[in-house]
């Protein structure tokens, strides 16, 4: 999953991504989940901060079943220690 996102570093727009998620106003916490990928991906920070103003309420899971997890506290969620 990460490399999949540096591998779209150069061509998304975070205005329309940020946009979408409003417009589908999830209840998951999905914007969270995709600042944690895009600040692992190296995307620059006045992007990944238009995620986290979106709001930060829960601490959950990035994936289910993790037997070692490491936690990001700005983005409050758990994640695999395996990812880098």
């Amino acid at each position: 999953m990460l490399d999949a996102y540096r591998g779209a570093k150069d061509r998304v727009s975070v205005g329309t991504l940020v946009a979408t998620l409003k417009k589908l106003a999830y209840v998951y916490p999905y914007h969270q989940a995709i600042g944690f990928y895009m600040q692992r991906a190296g995307y620059a920070k006045s992007q990944y901060e238009r995620l986290k103003r979106l709001g930060t309420q829960y601490d959950f899971y990035l994936a289910y079943g993790m037997k070692e997890k490491g936690y990001d506290a700005h983005w409050r969620l758990f994640f695999p220690k395996s990812l880098h």
